[in-house]
């Protein structure tokens, strides 16, 4: 009988979003969500309002299955949507160099 601190929890669906499934916009959004930074600092960045950047924000959450900001940078990091610090960078392939 298995332990219920054991138990096996399902791959919510939206972790296997791929990066054809976001825009570039929300790619975007992610970044600077990874940075930190508010809707509102956001939008002033962007030079789009606060609602617009609230709308992406929503759309990523639903498209990655996503429930906070927390769990979002998590998510792109998992998936190589973004590198900080040096930790989950993208890797150049390895095919030997021809001399």
């Amino acid at each position: 009988m298995p332990d219920s601190n054991t138990r096996e929890q399902p791959m919510p669906q939206g972790l296997e979003t791929s990066r054809a499934d976001l825009s570039e916009r929300e790619l975007e959004i992610i970044e600077l969500v990874a940075t930190g930074l508010t809707n509102q600092e956001i939008a002033s960045q962007l030079m789009i309002s606060k609602r617009t950047v609230d709308n992406h924000v929503s759309n990523i959450f639903a498209k990655t299955g996503a429930k906070n900001r927390v769990a979002l940078i998590n998510w792109a990091m998992d998936n190589g949507k973004i590198c900080r610090d040096g930790f989950n960078c993208c890797t150049l392939p390895t095919t030997p160099v021809q001399s």
